[in-house]
């Protein structure tokens, strides 16, 4: 019962991970459909960049009225992979409608939050020559923004209608993606409450997901959960700073802890990842050049993990990015090679590649210069990761299911191995113990050269008490074997009765009551165990009452869940044995701690129970009486 309970416990937690993954994915979905929606009517138009290669552009210099066609246009977003090229973007942005104050006023929002160093110039329409500047940037302290914001906002105000030219600095190591939005102050405030809700749940799941894997990691302790474990903490630490929550909500007085914490999750989730995918894909049971592949990625992004501290990221993350891509498509490969091996996993872990490389793919392509910038694209590597991450924890699921139920088989085991050993142990105790005194009686018998009529009698009663324990050990064998031959015929319970009196040597001590419908012939049962009931049940009253004291028997008529039948009383004084334990009376090998003075098996009644059942009838022990009573009843007719 307890293992039942606590594997529909274990049961219950997998469901809630499983489920917990589902919302995950769902809220992050939800996130991306909110970041990606339109902000509001007016535009960010003529969206144009400059490459500035040397780093030697000036604002006065790229403002001059012939620099306007050096600018490449890049209306559907800008994106120049990782370099250390700076670029200086240009476009318009339109004064929105005058609020209910006159004010006409813009938050712009840039993306995304792990960029290095922005510097906004805005044209002032009265004087061409002269720039409203402003600095953002994860170089930055998160204090010193100008709106607390896991991203950059900028506030900009228009005197009138004209619309504004912007020019925007961008010098970054990591990739040189922007992506620009715009709106209406308030809307702005009630579209981050409701990101920073989506985001707080989405990271929520992620955090319990943790703790739960945790938990049966240190549980099982086996090395496929500890490497998921590493690699789900590292994912979860790389989705934390690419949305720009680490400097809003752990280090905002730290931009350069900030700044290169993006760059090292990212390579050790490439590092965990690897090392996951190594021992759930059997990749060393796999061909030589998959094998290659792996430990490619593995080393390579381990040997890199210094190289945000060195200033070599993008040189780094350059070569890393296309060898994951590699090994997603080797992973898929294998994937679908155990899938048809009908291996377990093989379906899920194939669904947890195909997650990654669609996720990997938009934001690699993005992020290597490939794909104009969007957070569609951006949020695309986090869905994908989602993904992933469910495929990869139903399998853990359905692998820890299968060690549960190798557990359970292996404690099943070892408790009835234990339970096997207790019996031989009872059973070795009990014929040690009981025969122990007969024995001696019969050695004593064998010993003396001219026994007396007395010595000879006890002799013979220690043969009957031998008879009486190996006739009961193998009666409860037959018993637990269901081995027990049973004929079932008519018969008088008065005869059985009768039958079982005359073979007592003192049935002066038994007074029997009967009833007088007793007589009356219908009893549909085997006689054979009957009498074995009945008279372990008299001889168990004469055994343990006090000597020459009185056993009283009693027959009536008696209805059990509306079945007639007939009640049978066996009623002693208490003897020296002393009352039996209720919770033990009818336990094998039980017997009161005054009845060892008595020669017996602690069968006797665990036998008459057994045989009870058989019969369908019903044993019980009164302990409300002042004698001890044991009352049976058996069914008139019972249905075989």
């Amino acid at each position: 019962m307890l293992f039942t309970a606590t594997h529909g416990a274990n049961r219950h937690s997998i469901k809630t991970v499983v489920w917990l993954c589902l919302c995950c994915m769902a809220l992050l979905m939800g996130a991306a459909a909110e970041a990606a929606s339109e902000p509001d009517p007016w535009r960010i138009d003529d969206l144009a960049v400059l490459a500035d290669p040397g780093g030697n552009e000036t604002i006065a210099t790229i403002s001059q009225a012939g620099r306007t066609t050096a600018f490449q246009p890049v209306p559907h977003g800008f994106s120049a992979g990782y370099t250390r090229t700076v670029h200086w973007l240009r476009f318009t942005l339109h004064a929105p409608p005058p609020n209910a104050k006159g004010e006409r006023q813009v938050l712009l929002e840039i993306h995304p939050p792990y960029l290095d160093d922005l510097q906004l110039f805005i044209a002032q329409p009265d004087a061409p020559a002269s720039f409203d500047i402003r600095r953002s940037g994860d170089l930055l302290p998160f204090t010193q923004r100008e709106v607390h914001y896991r991203a950059f906002v900028h506030r900009i105000a228009f005197s009138d209608a004209r619309p504004r030219v912007v020019y925007v600095r961008l010098q970054t190591t990591s990739s040189s993606a922007l992506v620009l939005k715009d709106w209406e102050p308030q809307r702005f405030v009630d579209a981050a409450m409701h990101e920073y809700a989506l985001l707080g749940a989405f990271f929520g799941v992620l955090i319990v997901g943790l703790m739960v894997n945790f938990w049966y990691g240190l549980k099982y302790g086996e090395p496929l959960y500890r490497r998921f474990l590493l690699y789900l903490g590292s994912t979860l630490l790389f989705l934390l700073s690419t949305n720009g929550l680490i400097a809003e909500l752990l280090l905002p007085a730290m931009p350069l802890w900030v700044h290169h914490w993006t760059s090292v999750s990212l390579i050790l989730s490439m590092v965990s990842g690897a090392h996951f995918y190594r021992l759930a894909l059997d990749i060393d049971a796999a061909s030589p050049w998959m094998r290659w592949v792996y430990r490619a990625m593995f080393w390579l992004a381990l040997i890199a993990l210094p190289a945000p501290f060195l200033d070599l990221y993008p040189e780094a993350i350059r070569i890393l990015l296309p060898v994951l891509l590699v090994m997603l498509a080797s992973g898929s490969w294998r994937s679908m090679q155990l899938w048809k091996g009908q291996t377990t996993g093989g379906k899920l872990l194939l669904a947890a590649h195909l997650f990654s490389l669609f996720g990997s793919l938009s934001g690699s392509l993005t992020l290597m210069g490939f794909l104009p910038g969007s957070l569609w694209l951006i949020y695309g590597f986090q869905i994908g990761t989602i993904g992933a991450l469910l495929a990869l924890q139903i399998m853990l699921t359905k692998r820890m299911r299968s060690i549960e139920a190798g557990h359970a088989q292996a404690r099943a085991a070892i408790a009835h191995e234990r339970a096997q050993h207790e019996h031989q142990r009872r059973f070795l105790a009990m014929l040690t113990h009981e025969l122990k005194t007969p024995l001696s009686v019969i050695r004593m018998r064998l010993g003396a050269a001219q026994p007396s009529a007395r010595m000879q009698t006890h002799a013979q009663t220690a043969v009957a008490d031998i008879d009486a324990i190996v006739e009961r050990v193998a009666l409860s064998s037959r018993i637990e074997d269901n081995d027990l031959p049973q004929v079932w015929c008519h018969c008088r319970l008065d005869e059985i009765l009768a039958e079982i009196l005359d073979r007592q040597t003192k049935p002066e001590r038994v007074m029997l009551s009967l009833a007088k419908e007793v007589v009356t012939p219908g009893l549909y049962t085997d006689p054979l165990l009957l009498r074995t009931v009945v008279g372990n049940l008299i001889d168990n009253a004469l055994k343990y009452s006090p000597v020459d004291s009185i056993v009283r028997i009693t027959v009536v008529a008696h209805c059990h869940a509306s079945m007639p039948g007939w009640r049978i009383r066996v009623e002693n004084p208490v003897g020296s044995a002393g009352r039996p334990d209720p919770a033990r009376v009818f336990e094998k090998y039980y017997r009161a701690t005054g009845a060892h003075d008595h020669s017996g098996s602690g069968l006797g009644l665990y036998i008459v129970q057994s045989l009870t059942t058989l019969l369908h009838g019903q044993l019980r022990y009164l302990t409300n009486l002042r004698e001890i009573c044991f009352e049976l009843w058996i069914p008139i007719k019972a249905h075989v």
